[in-house]
């Protein structure tokens, strides 16, 4: 991602600060310039626009930028009156992704393409929106605006960003919320939350958090963490762990869902499951992890899944009750399936929350995970090819259809994972 700005001199802007911020911007995507736009029937390179405001908000937003999961944010939330292409970016924990979406915008008629899309990491990220917002924010200083409130909200940003404050601010962001105007309550929970779980692991608690009784949540997972019983320990799994780790090590820049399958294939081939052998229930898959005949659900909670907890007596899952009806009985396989994911792919002792996110990078890798350990994709394939449809073989694997959906769906990813 790079950027291009040629400033404007004279411009009419009635507010000094647009005034100074001027310019022709080009905005590259990959190698393709994403600012491209057809205008009347005429192809333009590059965009005018007052930069003042796309500064000012993304020094406003970086928190949330950087903290909220599951969303994208588009480059025309800044508009102030001027023509943006829809170029839409979100974070996952892991890797940045920008992608470019149509727009068309009338009086005047104005076309931005759709296309192009860039993964680059959290520090690139970090780089290249700083250097944006720096370079229109010393325009200012040369033009004799050096107070402007975008310059004195990227300030505190900044100094938060060198601080231990930095993954209170994001963990707030996650929420969508302003980390210099927050409540008491909010605040409270975050610090407490901050106290249990490590930096990624705290902002997908959080942020899986904004809809539901948070003091009552922290209650059961402070409740779970303090548990000092044998009742949700998994004997077998802690070895299982440090044995994958050394023979399936880390890739850098390994995408989420890969090292979900890849790991899931390797737990199976470490207790001996063979690609035909099914878990029905997941008190069948905690007994093959060494659990006790008194492994049980946790109390029921709304905001979590499911609390994966390391011990010196070893890996313990608490599973959330979901309900008592017949539905929930996949719930139940498949969330716990994804807590003994979280640790095989995430093996430093820690609490590791399962959430509904979907898009960050923990949350991702755990169902992936859990998809390909309750329902081999080669398997699912073999039953595809006798003609048996999605329902027979969610109800064969005691899955959800939507689970067989998407193993069917990520055949070809999941092909290349696995692939050594």
């Amino acid at each position: 991602m790079r950027h291009s700005i040629v400033w404007c001199e004279n411009a009419s802007n009635a507010a000094p600060e647009e005034q100074a911020t001027v310019a022709d911007l080009q905005l590259f995507v990959g190698s393709l310039n994403v600012t491209q736009h057809l205008a009347a029937g005429t192809l333009g390179d590059r965009i005018t626009v007052s930069l003042y405001g796309l500064a000012h908000g993304l020094a406003h937003d970086w928190w949330t930028i950087f903290g909220v999961r599951d969303k994208t944010i588009s480059l025309t939330r800044y508009r102030t009156g001027y023509l943006l292409p829809d170029l839409r970016f979100g974070f996952d924990g892991a890797a940045f992704e920008m992608q470019a979406h149509q727009r068309v915008y009338e009086q005047p008629d104005v076309r931005f393409w759709a296309g192009p899309s860039e993964v680059m990491s959290r520090g690139d990220a970090e780089a290249w929106l700083s250097s944006l917002i720096d370079e229109v924010l010393l325009r200012l200083r040369q033009r004799g605006l050096p107070t402007t409130s975008a310059a004195l909200r990227w300030q505190r940003v900044s100094a938060s960003r060198r601080s231990e404050e930095a993954v209170f601010c994001e963990a707030a962001g996650s929420l969508g919320i302003d980390p210099y105007q927050i409540d008491d309550a909010t605040a409270g929970f975050i610090e407490k939350a901050e106290a249990l779980f490590g930096h990624e692991a705290l902002i997908e608690f959080v942020s899986g958090a904004g809809d539901v009784d948070q003091p009552r949540l922290l209650e059961w997972v402070e409740r779970m963490a303090g548990n000092k019983g044998f009742q949700y320990r998994l004997a077998n799994l802690r070895p299982i762990v440090d044995q994958i780790v050394r023979d399936k090590p880390h890739r850098s820049n390994e995408e989420a869902w890969a090292a979900g399958y890849r790991r899931a294939r390797d737990m199976r081939q470490k207790l001996n499951l063979g690609q035909n052998a099914r878990f029905k229930s997941f008190k069948e898959l905690a007994s093959c992890l060494g659990a006790s005949k008194g492994y049980n659900l946790a109390p029921k909670v709304d905001g979590i899944r499911a609390l994966r907890r390391d011990r010196e007596d070893g890996l313990h899952v608490h599973l959330r009750n979901h309900g008592d009806t017949p539905e929930v009985a996949s719930a139940h396989l498949f969330a716990f399936a994804r807590a003994v994911g979280d640790a095989a792919c995430f093996p430093e002792p820690q609490l590791g929350p399962i959430t509904e996110l979907r898009s960050a990078y923990r949350q991702a890798a755990g169902r992936a995970f859990a998809a390909e350990f309750l329902a081999p994709s080669d398997e699912v394939e073999a039953m595809r090819t006798e003609r048996r449809d999605t329902v027979t073989i969610a109800n064969e694997f005691a899955v959800s259809q939507q689970v067989i959906d998407y193993q069917i769906a990520n055949r070809t990813r999941i092909v290349t994972a696995l692939a050594d």
